[in-house]
């Protein structure tokens, strides 16, 4: 995948975090609107009962000032976590809870909204812990709480059970934002590495079916382009590469071919498999399983891995004898490919990517198993078996 694939790759990953993001700064906005505008219904009438009517307009006009700066910057760049109205935000807050007492008279501090500073207090609050860390939303919460009781309970009134309700709405409504962003946000983030995660399994499986695709077209082009390959081999690499040639254009998106139904037998598939292989000492012995039928998907991935072992006994076995062999008993059928080759150590040499990916686990993937044996000079035998399919199945 080239990096411009990956820059966008990574940019799609990031989505969820961006929508939960621009979700929680809608949100935002939408309640300091709510609040605002009750606000300023009220303005006129506090400001007419106000002590002293220029600083109770100053302190609302502040908090207007700022609200609309919250509200532009949220839906600017879709995102409560960064924006100039932060501090102003907590401070007015904080100064507007005793700015009423010293402003309004007594019957107007608590319970009304021409004192607008419970109802300022609790939207900072909760908005606060949209964009301050939850522990620190809370206990900002709990002190803005205190501080708005402790003020309202020296005002001359007999609300202080309205009082403690405001008090304690300011902390509550601070616990349910902080839950509720922290839930979004890590949802977002799961939705994210999830999303990652698919990318990277699904490139990882693309990356497999490109190995598995062009194992055997690598090893056949090594050899056409190397000068010491034998003359008599050419014509069935030549063979060999027509056939890997039209099995790219099928991995390129071209249509697949088709195998005609009557001639998917192991016999058949030993025939195909073996094309392009007249340089190697091969013995077929296959009369015993030829005529055992193969579904498609089997017939191809035994092929493939008959072929793929053949292209490892022609690079790397030295070989003086091939031997391949079928049987069945009727309930199973068995191909054996054996070489008298070099061989290899078992415990000390893991194998290749040919004989453990492209044989073993594209066997495993169609219900077929597989056994290679191998010694140092005692040569190398793979055994693959798999169940008699039930004719007209």
């Amino acid at each position: 995948m080239d990096s411009r694939s990956e820059a966008l790759s990574r940019a799609s990953s990031r989505s969820s975090a961006r929508r939960a993001e621009r979700g929680i700064a809608l949100v935002a906005p939408t309640m300091r609107a709510v609040v605002l505008v009750q606000i300023l219904l009220a303005a006129a009438s506090g400001a007419g009962v106000a002590e002293h009517r220029g600083a109770y307009w100053a302190l609302t006009l502040s908090v207007v000032a700022v609200s609309l700066l919250l509200i532009v910057q949220c839906l600017v760049t879709g995102s409560v976590l960064r924006g100039a109205w932060h501090v102003p935000d907590l401070l007015l807050a904080w100064l507007a809870v005793p700015a009423m007492n010293l402003l309004l008279p007594d019957p107007f501090v608590v319970g009304t909204w021409e004192a607008w500073a419970s109802g300022f207090a609790v939207n900072v609050g909760a908005l606060a812990a949209a964009w301050l860390p939850p522990g620190v939303a809370m206990v900002h919460g709990v002190a803005l709480g205190g501080w708005y009781l402790a003020w309202t309970l020296t005002a001359n009134t007999t609300s202080w059970e309205t009082s403690l309700s405001n008090a304690l709405t300011i902390p509550g409504y601070a616990l349910v934002v902080a839950l509720l962003t922290h839930y979004l946000r890590g949802l977002a983030v799961d939705a994210d590495q999830s999303r990652e995660d698919a990318v990277a399994a699904t490139r990882a499986l693309e990356l497999e079916r490109y190995q598995l695709t062009v194992h055997d077209a690598s090893s056949i082009l090594r050899l056409l382009s190397d000068e010491d390959t034998p003359a008599e081999v050419l014509p069935g690499l030549r063979l060999q590469a027509d056939r890997e040639a039209q099995r790219l254009r099928t991995y390129l998106g071209a249509e697949p071919p088709r195998v005609d139904s009557a001639a998917r037998t192991v016999g058949t598939m030993l025939a195909t498999a073996l094309e392009g292989f007249e340089d190697l000492p091969i013995e077929p012995a296959v009369a015993l399983g030829a005529h055992v039928e193969l579904g498609d998907a089997v017939w191809t991935a035994v092929g493939r891995a008959v072929t793929t072992v053949l292209h490892n006994v022609r690079l790397h076995a030295q070989a003086h004898q091939v031997v391949v062999h079928a049987d069945t008993d009727d309930t199973t059928w068995e191909v054996v490919v054996s070489d008298d080759g070099v061989g290899f150590d078992q415990e000390n040499q893991p194998l290749g990517f040919g004989l453990d990916t492209q044989v073993g686990q594209a066997l495993r993937d169609v219900g077929v198993t597989v056994d290679i044996r191998s010694a140092p000079g005692h040569g190398t035998s793979v055994t693959i078996t798999g169940p008699v399919a039930e004719v007209g199945a």
